[in-house]
């Protein structure tokens, strides 16, 4: 059995140090930061911030080391997107009220193999969720009307955002991505943010596999990066 979990470069600090208290054992490659025992599982924590925990006792020796860490975790709702840079199917806007403790087996969707499986840990972990979507003919109409992708996708999150506040969401809102202009209140906007943050890969998560699951994929006809 084996359990992978995920912090942030900084919050992977202290991991380290926390695990100094167990016996060490050799690193294995340039990309290990540690490499120790713990329950008699092998625990490796890997320059990324990934942290493999693998042996008969995992789930155990993952509850004890978060524990130990005493790292506070953080309800937020994290939004993250799928399918923008691709040139047919649907675009999907994910939206994951969670706490970040309760997410930390989940990454980033380009970095898990088995999305259906990180979907089920979503939907376990997470307080709740709301994906938006728009078809090809959505998109391609709004571009002929001369609306922006950025301003399609401001209106999923806006949609997203309005749906977890009239369910009394008051906290904070982190979106992957580079800032994009906005009316909403209370945006954050991060680059890298689904790789840095597990609500946020949640979020990935459930787009990206909103995505697969549609059976259109055609073509758009007037796509942009912009």
């Amino acid at each position: 059995m084996h359990i992978t979990l995920s912090f942030s470069k900084e919050e992977a600090k202290e991991v380290k140090k926390a695990l100094r208290e167990f016996p060490a054992r050799e690193t294995k490659s340039q990309y290990e930061a540690a490499r120790t025992e713990v329950n008699d599982c092998s625990v490796t924590l890997y320059t990324s911030g990934k942290l493999l925990i693998q042996g008969e006792k995992a789930e155990k020796t993952k509850e004890k080391l978060l524990h130990n860490l005493g790292l506070e975790g953080e309800v937020l709702l994290g939004i993250d997107e799928a399918g923008r840079g691709e040139n047919f199917g649907i675009l999907t806007v994910a939206g994951v009220w969670g706490d970040t403790n309760k997410l930390r087996e989940i990454r980033d969707s380009k970095k898990m193999r088995d999305i259906q499986a990180a979907k089920k840990i979503v939907l376990r972990h997470a307080k709740d969720h709301f994906v938006a979507k728009r078809t090809p003919f959505e998109i391609d109409s709004a571009r002929g009307k001369g609306v922006s992708l950025n301003v399609i996708e401001l209106e999923m999150i806006a949609e997203i955002v309005q749906n977890f506040r009239e369910k009394g969401f008051k906290g904070r809102i982190l979106v992957d991505g580079k800032a994009l202009m906005s009316g909403l209140k209370g945006l954050c906007f991060e680059p890298k943010a689904d790789d840095n943050n597990p609500v946020v890969a949640a979020a990935s998560i459930l787009a990206r596999a909103a995505r697969d699951e549609s059976t259109n994929k055609n073509i758009r006809k007037s796509w942009r990066n912009s």
